[in-house]
C-alpha cells in the first residue's frame, strides 16, 4: 500500500464519483492522488506539483479548445496523476486530439458530470488521504516504540535486525565498510551473491560505519518510515558499542601503562586483569613501534590492526604518542597449520607488507619490532623495540628489509654499543682513521660507502641502489678505498673487522 496517497483507481470507487467515468488513459489508472487542485489559468509550470488531480471546467482555455492537448502533456510531464474535466458547461466535449494524448502518455483524462460541485470531490478525496498520513503516522510510532524498547532493554542488535527483516518481509544485513556482515536476518543468508540490494548508509559521530542491506526491489511508504527508524536504532546500537569498545581500549591502555613503569605487577595480577580486558595471557607479545618524521595516521594503523586481528582471530593493542604508533601484537603459541610457514605469518612479515604498500598510507615510515615474550615481561619487548628503532635510524636503511627492524637482527649491535670502551675507538683509528681523514678532507663519502658495500655483502648492484649512485661510481670509490687503507676487500676476516669498527663509528652518532 502506498500511504502517501491513493490511486485513481481507489478514487473511483467513492460514492460521489460513481457518476463519473474514465475515458481514455486507462492505462495511468493505478496512478497515485495525494491531493486535488483546481485550475484557473492555462499556464501550470511552477505551481503544479507530483500527485496532483487536478479539476477544471476548461473555462481559462475555452476560446482555444486545442490547448487541452498541450495541457495534458504538460501535466504528465510535471508527474500528475490524472485531469478531471466538466466539459458540459464550456467545451461541449473534449477534444479528440486531447483524448488520443491521453492514450499515449499514460494521464487519465475523467469526465465528471456537471452537477457534482466541486467540494463534494474534495472532501472525500482529502478525508482518505488525511486517513492513510494519519495510519502512517501511528505506524511509524509503532515501530519507533517497538525498537526503542528494544534498545533500552538491550535486547541487541541482532533482535533489532530481526525484528526490520520481519517488518519488511526480507532479509537485511548490517555490513560494516569492508563489507563484512556485523549481522544477518536471517542469519545464514547467503549475501555474497546480491550485488544490488537497497542500501542505506549508517553514520555515528558524522562518520559512515556500515550500511544497512534489504533485499528488496522497492519499499513503500510505511516501510520507508520503518527503515529510518532502524538506521536510527542501528546507529544508537554501534553507537554503544563504539562507546562500550573505547572504554575497554582506555582500560588496556592503562593497563599496558602499568606494564611498562615500575614497580611492575605481579605475574598473578597480569593473568586475572588481561584476562578481564581479553589481552590472551597464554599468547607471546611483541611490541613494534612505527615512527617517521609526522605521527602515522591514527586511522589508518587502527584499520589495518584491526583487519589483522580479525584474520588471526586474538586482540591487540595500539597506542599513539608523540610521533610514533606502538602496537602490542599476540601470537598464540601454537603456529598457523596450513600452506603458510611461521615467518611468512609473522607480524614482523604483516608490518613489512603495510609499510612497503602505498596504498597502506604507511610508506616512509620505520618500524622497531622488539622480542617475544609473555604479557608480564612485556615491557622487554618495548625496549627491545625501542633500542632497534634507534639502532636501525643510526645505521641507515641497511639493517631492516621493508623498514622493519627487528631487535633479535640488530642485538649483537646492541651489545657493540654497550661496550663503548677506548679499545675499539683505538681499532677504529688504526683500521679506517685514514679513510675518515679523507672523507673529511675531500668532502667524500668512502666510510658510508665502505659501510653499505659490507651491509650488501659486497654486492656492487645493491650498493649502488642503497646509495642511489651508479655502479661505476661504486667500483671507483671500491678502488680508492683499497688505495687509502691498503686492504684486501675480498678477504673475509678484514671484511669482519672494518665493518665492526664501521658499525661501531655510526652506533656512536659520528
Amino acid at each position: 500500500m502506498d500511504t502517501r496517497g491513493i490511486t485513481l483507481r481507489e478514487l473511483m470507487q467513492l460514492p460521489i464519483l460513481s457518476t463519473a467515468r474514465v475515458i481514455s488513459g486507462e492505462q495511468g489508472v493505478d496512478r497515485i492522488v495525494r491531493f486535488v487542485d483546481i485550475m484557473e489559468v492555462p499556464d501550470l509550470k511552477g505551481w503544479v506539483s507530483e500527485g496532483v488531480m487536478l479539476l477544471t471546467t476548461a473555462y481559462s482555455i475555452r476560446h482555444d479548445p486545442s490547448l487541452l492537448t498541450a495541457l495534458v502533456h504538460t501535466l504528465d510531464s510535471l508527474g500528475a496523476a490524472a485531469l478531471a474535466i466538466k466539459p458540459a458547461r464550456f467545451l461541449k466535449e473534449i477534444p479528440q486530439a486531447a483524448i488520443e494524448a491521453s492514450n499515449a502518455c499514460g494521464l487519465p483524462i475523467v469526465e465528471i458530470p456537471p452537477e457534482i460541485p466541486y467540494t463534494d470531490i474534495t472532501q472525500p478525496v482529502m478525508e482518505l488521504l488525511l486517513g492513510r498520513q494519519a495510519m502512517l503516522l501511528r505506524r511509524a510510532e509503532e515501530v519507533y516504540r517497538t525498537l526503542t524498547t528494544m534498545v533500552l532493554e538491550n535486547s541487541g542488535i541482532q533482535a533489532v535486525s530481526d525484528n526490520v527483516a520481519e517488518f519488511l518481509k526480507a532479509p537485511v544485513a548490517l555490513v560494516d565498510n569492508d563489507r563484512r556482515i556485523i549481522v544477518s536476518s536471517p542469519s545464514g543468508f547467503d549475501w555474497s551473491g546480491k550485488e544490488t540490494p537497497l542500501t542505506w548508509n549508517i553514520n555515528v559521530d558524522r562518520r559512515q560505519v556500515a550500511r544497512l542491506l534489504v533485499e528488496k526491489d522497492r519499499l513503500d511508504d510505511m516501510e520507508q518510515v520503518g527503515i529510518e527508524q532502524a538506521r536510527l536504532v542501528f546507529a544508537l546500537e554501534l553507537m554503544r558499542k563504539k562507546v562500550a569498545e573505547d572504554t575497554e581500549v582506555r582500560l588496556r591502555g592503562n593497563f599496558i601503562d602499568e606494564l611498562l613503569t615500575p614497580p611492575l605487577p605481579s605475574r598473578h595480577e597480569v593473568e586475572r586483569r588481561a584476562r578481564q580486558l581479553g589481552m590472551n595471557p597464554a599468547h607471546k607479545w611483541e611490541v613494534a613501534v612505527i615512527e617517521g618524521e609526522t605521527a602515522p595516521k591514527e586511522e589508518n594503523v587502527t584499520r589495518l590492526l584491526e583487519r589483522e586481528a580479525k584474520r588471526r582471530g586474538v586482540t591487540p593493542h595500539v597506542e599513539f604518542r608523540s610521533n610514533r604508533a606502538v602496537l602490542f601484537l599476540p601470537t598464540p603459541d601454537t603456529r598457523r597449520t596450513g600452506t603458510g610457514t611461521a615467518e611468512e605469518d609473522s607480524w614482523g612479515k604483516t608490518l613489512e607488507n603495510w609499510l612497503q604498500d602505498k596504498n597502506e598510507g604507511l610508506g616512509g615510515f620505520r618500524t622497531g619490532m622488539g622480542t617475544s615474550e609473555h604479557l608480564w615481561d612485556i615491557h622487554t619487548s618495548y625496549n627491545a623495540a625501542r633500542r632497534a628503532l634507534s639502532i636501525s635510524g643510526r645505521l641507515g636503511q641497511g639493517t631492516g628489509s621493508g623498514g622493519v627492524t627487528r631487535y633479535e637482527d640488530v642485538e649483537v649491535y646492541h651489545l657493540l654499543e654497550a661496550t663503548n670502551g677506548p679499545g675499539f675507538a683505538a681499532l677504529f683509528e688504526r683500521k679506517l682513521g685514514k679513510l675518515r681523514q679523507y672523507d673529511q678532507e675531500h668532502d667524500s663519502n668512502m666510510l658510508l660507502t665502505f659501510y653499505h658495500y659490507l651491509e650488501c655483502r659486497g654486492s656492487l648492484i645493491e650498493t649502488a641502489n642503497s646509495l642511489y649512485i651508479h655502479r661505476n661510481s661504486v667500483k671507483y670509490r671500491l678502488e680508492r678505498i683499497r688505495d687509502i687503507t691498503g686492504f684486501d676487500l675480498n678477504d673475509p676476516r678484514e671484511q669482519f673487522v672494518c665493518h665492526l669498527c664501521l658499525i661501531y663509528y655510526y652506533l656512536q652518532g659520528k
